[in-house]
């Protein structure tokens, strides 16, 4: 039997008027004459050869966006809709045409999911229950962190080296993707900025120190402040209108140079973290679940 839902879902609103506030970010010369007056989200990403090139291109956007707080995510490719526009969606808003039906299934399912994490953590008796039971945003991050089920937050790290091996990591083509987007500063573990119509989750500062993947990761999530299972303009919770720069860069070792080194995957992934048990369980319940539902 599922668990009976209890406080999470009545903290989801049903309707936002709010959009992600689009930023205008600032060049460094050789990325003006890339982009060429385009629009960034729809140019090809900017080609980098070696790390140390992408540390210095890096530096440089950080002293020239100095409003912002430079955050990184490395993936396998550049995924783009069909107008050729790369996106960044949260997981539970992912797929070209999302019905209203579809997103209020997917909070249902994220709602069950935090209701069995949460008995988990208090049946572990782990630092930081009574928390995860108080605030949304803790349950959602370390289900998104761990790959449980889809939701409204997206991966971030702020460790540049971090989202350079995630961009090569079990890629098999010849170049990966690292972007650089522009969140505001965080003043807290949760930082809720009204302005910016943003959430940035430390995942340090929330998760108990059995959960070992994000000190390793220096994962940090977002998502849109007023978090819905309805909106006006599904563009609206694309972190695209954040994006200051996009990279590709080679998948094989000579990108490190002699200085550095990719992190290994069991580093990112340690083994014995207490957390990812739990997590691994409730996705297995759900699923079991699922099924039972399906053939009954």
């Amino acid at each position: 039997m599922a668990s009976k839902p209890h406080l999470f879902l009545k903290w989801v609103k049903i309707e936002t008027w709010f959009d992600m506030r689009e930023i205008t970010p600032s060049f460094f010369p050789d990325l003006e004459k890339h982009v060429e007056g385009q629009v960034l989200r729809k140019t090809a990403p900017y080609p980098i050869q070696s790390y140390h090139e992408l540390v210095r291109k890096v530096a440089q956007l950080s002293f020239l966006n100095k409003d912002y707080l430079l955050f990184f995510r490395g993936q396998d490719q550049d995924y783009q809709n069909k107008a050729g526009t790369s996106t960044f969606y949260p997981t539970i808003y992912r797929k070209e045409i999302l019905t209203t039906q579809e997103v209020r299934a997917r909070f249902e399912m994220l709602e069950i999911a935090a209701c069995k994490l949460t008995e988990a953590f208090e049946r572990e008796k782990l630092d930081g229950r009574a928390d995860l039971r108080r605030k949304q945003y803790i349950a959602w991050s370390i289900l998104q962190h761990y790959g449980v089920c889809d939701t409204p937050l997206l991966d971030l790290t702020q460790s540049l080296r971090v989202a350079a091996t995630f961009a090569q990591m079990d890629n098999k083509a010849e170049r990966g993707m690292v972007y650089v987007f522009g969140l505001p500063y965080t003043t807290n573990r949760i930082t809720y900025n009204s302005e910016q119509d943003l959430v940035i989750v430390r995942l340090l500062s929330i998760c108990p120190p059995q959960a070992l993947r994000p000190y390793f990761q220096e994962g940090y999530l977002c998502g849109t402040l007023d978090i819905t299972d309805s909106y006006t303009n599904k563009s609206e919770l694309d972190f695209k209108n954040r994006l200051v720069a996009k990279f590709s860069i080679p998948t094989d070792e000579s990108f490190w140079g002699n200085s550095f080194s990719r992190i290994p995957k069991n580093l990112l992934f340690p083994e014995n973290d207490l957390v990812e048990e739990l997590c691994v369980r409730v996705r297995e319940e759900m699923i079991s679940e699922m099924k039972s539902v399906f053939v009954s």
